[in-house]
């Protein structure tokens, strides 16, 4: 590690020592020739992309350092004073433009400057990056580029963190592409033919259509593509072998043609990945067991009739299956301080393959009607196979109990869902808004189940040797209606009306495979009617920086549920209320704050009402609780992001606390020959609650050629659950049991931003996880955790880079395990870039170079703690072709 961290130095300290070329000079006030102090020195290239950045002191001197060689237009500015520009050459020679002279004026920093190209704007409630102020590769995608973007973040595997909050939704040009996984775009779509990225919180869908706010907020990524890039042709293929008969193939392409997109993706590989990051020197890249995976993909968007109608339709295949085996060492210590031991051998053999359908068919009828078609499928096809054995032993290493199990079983299912949404806009400031919709689902199953339980004690050996059918479907039909009407240019009031009905069968029928005889333990035969209907308030107000939304619904719901084998007829009627408060307040141009406050209803599932359900295996049995009552969640949130234009800066700070009165808790009972019993309990007199906070803090350095993100996070949960030991001896008693978990992390990173001579990704965080129980006390324990990673891509001559990426984490031991978890690898790569605009790409990959990855995991919760291991492939090699092609997309036509 100390290597690791002087390879590191060394080459951060490289990459700010491209040029010792300075300029330097004095500003002054035209008037009386007062040093301005503060004032703002920029520096720009010929496309107004901000380069360099400095302060004048006290007396007004500046000095900016370590200045690349050429072309660019120096910005001098002070509040409330006229803008200085001119245009400057930089060569191998210090300049010295001694005293700039500007006059006074008002409300000149933030007009004049807009008119130029800024960094980062806020518009409103949305924050907008200029994508050119943003350097990235030649051929870089998307997701390149969102990792240039102050608060952002993207994983290995694509997803994206914003201001500290996970991005659910990315749009091309406020449309869904691809919308079955949204990474398709940003691993595709080219970062030369983006304009603009912008980030906001989206209402829900059901929100948006309905216009009664539900408290649900989406954080949302739009791209807005350059004009000249709306039409072209573009994509990527690419090849990929290596060692331990390894192989992988992809295809990506689209073409574009102002409103009408078409896209087709293809994937086959034996990596067990089935979206097209097999070879991604940023992954993780460990294979875990034997995977197979093919999928093909295709989408259609189009506007006709003018733009009145919007077509978007899509396409999914998935053909997946794998094989593994995996080791689980489990241990319960109970009440008593009894202790059981499990150590369980696991092999699982699975395959599915599904197809998928999705439309939305989106028409402008006339200048106040609009209607919307949402209509989706899916099919599917599963099989698997497992084989596990377990042995349990007590304390004093007696046996206990052992089983054995081999289970095989088939599936078919099918899905479909529609709905129709039509708003008619009734006078200024009114609508009406109509929705229907209908969901259906039905699958059936055949499955061998052949098991043997031994119960050393009591010398009792259950075999169990079935085939077992299981048929379920559903239907799900729900309209609504509400009227939205602007009371004034500040108030908005929406009220409506909701109906739900819903219709559920689930049958399973166990014969002996012998005898042919139903076995009533493991059979059912539930039906689950449910029908629901409600009216929704809410009521906004909007004026200058502040907004307030204020959203309740309350439903009236019957719930019946009978099973004619278990002879099970339960049946309910009652209330339910959904508050929602929710208040925005923007500070200045740069500064917002926002606070939500939630409470809702927890309403027990007749699964943990029944008093009696099909049991799994002789081990383990569930048994419902008919008198449990609802619980109250209740949620306060708050966010509060502020950043600077001109220095770069960015910091969001965002909490929550949630508590739920009369939580619903499992109740566990664990017999002497480890069998268990659970059900669920209400706790009164106590809640279940936690809390966190983040804070996340961007700055530039380096003249803004590196971000450097900080970090901070803390979270705690307190919990109950009831656990139980009997024997012969002794029923036992429940004991209450208080887990509290509290963790603390720190972290930071540095993000290099220029794309020139080498790039790198750094991080380091640590942290700290406590761990208690009111029951088990001694093994309460606080233990460290850690890690750091790089990412590192040298620019070498003749179009050759090398990268490498670097990771290690670190767990600590507790009490019950005395030894820390190590994680490492090492993943190194040299492309080569051929042909004149580089599309082509040649490269050699090697994954977890010194096989030192340690792929063991451990849990813990209550009473149990388990750590496992199963079949992982580590250390492998690759060679690979990629071809990037663009015809017209984003390039100026000649």
């Amino acid at each position: 590690m100390k290597r690791l961290i002087q390879l590191f130095l060394l080459f951060f300290i490289i990459s700010t020592a491209y040029s010792q070329t300075s300029i330097k000079g004095k500003i002054l006030d035209k008037a009386d020739n007062k040093p301005l102090t503060n004032a703002s020195v920029i520096l720009l290239n010929r496309d107004s992309v901000l380069r360099y950045f400095n302060r004048a002191n006290e007396e007004g001197r500046f000095q900016i350092k370590n200045i690349k060689p050429g072309s660019y237009i120096i910005l001098a500015t002070y509040p409330k004073f006229e803008l200085y520009s001119d245009t400057i050459d930089i060569k191998d020679k210090d300049i010295d433009l001694s005293d700039i002279k500007i006059n006074s004026q008002r409300n000149v920093l933030e007009e004049v400057i807009i008119t130029r190209r800024l960094p980062i704007t806020l518009k409103g409630d949305t924050i907008e990056y200029d994508a050119a102020s943003f350097a990235t590769e030649k051929n870089a995608k998307l997701e390149d580029l969102f990792r240039r973007l102050p608060g952002f973040t993207v994983s290995g595997d694509g997803n994206i963190t914003a201001q500290g909050k996970t991005v659910q939704k990315v749009f091309i040009d406020g449309e869904e592409f691809f919308g079955y996984d949204p990474k398709i775009a940003i691993r595709n779509v080219r970062a030369d033919a983006v304009d603009k990225v912008q980030l906001y919180e989206k209402k829900s869908e059901e929100a948006e259509l309905s216009g009664i706010d539900d408290g649900v907020r989406i954080q949302t990524v739009n791209v807005v593509l350059k004009e000249k890039a709306r039409k072209g042709i573009f994509g990527s293929t690419e090849v990929l072998g290596g060692t331990k008969e390894l192989y992988a193939g992809n295809l990506f392409a689209a073409k574009f043609n102002q409103t009408e997109r078409i896209g087709i993706t293809a994937n086959h590989n034996n990596m067990g990945s089935s979206n097209s990051r097999e070879g991604s020197l940023r992954m993780n890249n460990q294979i875990t067991g034997q995977p197979l995976n093919t999928s093909l993909g295709a989408n259609y968007e189009n506007q006709f009739l003018k733009k009145a109608l919007k077509v978007n339709a899509n396409y999914n295949y998935n053909n997946s299956s794998n094989k593994n085996q995996s080791e689980n060492y489990n241990k319960n210590i109970l009440p008593d301080n009894s202790i059981l031991e499990r150590n369980s051998k696991n092999y699982n053999e699975n395959s599915a393959r599904s197809n998928g359908v999705r439309s939305n068919l989106s028409m402008r009828l006339d200048s106040t009607q609009n209607i919307e078609l949402q209509a989706n499928g899916n099919w599917s096809n599963n099989f698997s196979f497992s084989q596990s054995e377990s042995f349990t032993t007590d304390a004093a290493r007696d046996s206990v109990s052992s089983f054995k199990e081999k289970n095989e079983s088939n599936t078919s299912s099918q899905s479909n869902n529609f709905r129709l949404n039509y708003r008619k806009r009734l006078k200024a400031g009114s609508s009406l808004n109509l929705m229907v919709g209908n969901s259906f689902n039905e699958s059936e199953s055949y499955s061998k189940v052949n098991s043997k339980t031994i119960l050393y004690k009591s010398s009792d050996t259950t075999d169990i040797n079935q085939n077992r059918r299981i048929n379920n479907n559903g239907n799900n039909f729900s309209t609504s209606l509400n009227f939205n009407n602007r009371i004034n240019d500040a108030m908005n009031l929406a009220l409506g009306y909701s109906f739900n009905q819903s219709k559920n069968t689930s049958f399973q029928e166990s014969k002996d495979s012998l005898t042919n005889k139903v076995d009533p333990l493991y059979s059912k035969n539930q039906i689950d009617n449910n029908t629901n209907q409600g009216v929704n308030v809410h009521l906004s107000y909007r004026k200058d920086k502040f907004e307030v939304n204020f959203s309740n619904r309350t439903f009236y719901k019957n719930q019946k549920l009978s099973d004619s084998d278990r002879d099970i007829n339960l049946s309910r009627n009652f209330w339910d209320n959904n508050l929602n408060v929710d208040a925005n307040y923007r500070i200045s141009n740069s500064k917002n704050i926002r606070l939500a406050y939630q409470s809702s209803n927890i309403i027990p599932s007749f699964d943990q009402l029944q008093p009696l359900q099909p049991q799994t295996n002789p081990l383990f049995q569930q048994i419902g609780n008919p008198n449990l009552k609802r619980a109250v969640n209740n949620n306060i949130s708050a966010n509060y992001n502020a950043f600077s234009l001109l220095k770069g800066t960015n910091i969001n700070v965002n909490g929550n606390f949630s508590f739920v009165n009369n939580p619903i808790i499992n109740k566990t009972t664990v017999m002497e020959n480890s069998a268990q019993i659970s059900s669920y309990e209400n706790l009164s007199g106590k809640s279940n609650w936690n809390g966190g906070l983040n804070i996340n803090h961007m700055q530039p350095l380096a003249n803004r050629r590196i971000n450097f993100n900080k970090s901070a996070n803390i979270r705690y949960n307190n919990s109950y659950s009831y656990t139980k030991f009997e024997n012969d001896q002794s029923q036992g008693e429940f004991l209450l049991n208080n887990s509290k978990n509290t963790s603390f992390g720190l972290g930071s990173s540095l993000n290099e931003q220029d794309s020139e001579g080498f790039d790198f990704d750094l991080s380091v965080n640590a942290g700290l996880n406590a761990q208690q129980n009111s029951i088990n006390t001694q093994y309460n324990a606080t233990n460290f955790e850690g890690g750091a990673s790089g990412y590192i891509k040298y620019f070498l001559p003749k179009k050759f880079n090398i990268m490498t990426n670097i990771y290690y984490s670190y767990t600590g031991p507790t009490k019950l395990y005395k030894k820390s978890i190590n994680q490492f690898y090492t993943n190194l790569e040299l492309e080569k870039k051929v042909l004149k605009d580089e599309s082509l790409t040649v490269s050699l990959k090697a994954f977890d170079l010194f096989n030192t990855f340690n792929n063991t995991r451990r849990n813990g919760s209550d009473t149990n703690y388990s750590e496992s291991t199963q079949q992982v492939l580590t250390q492998y090699f690759l060679v690979g072709v990629k071809w990037d092609f663009n015809k017209y997309l984003g390039k100026s036509n000649d």
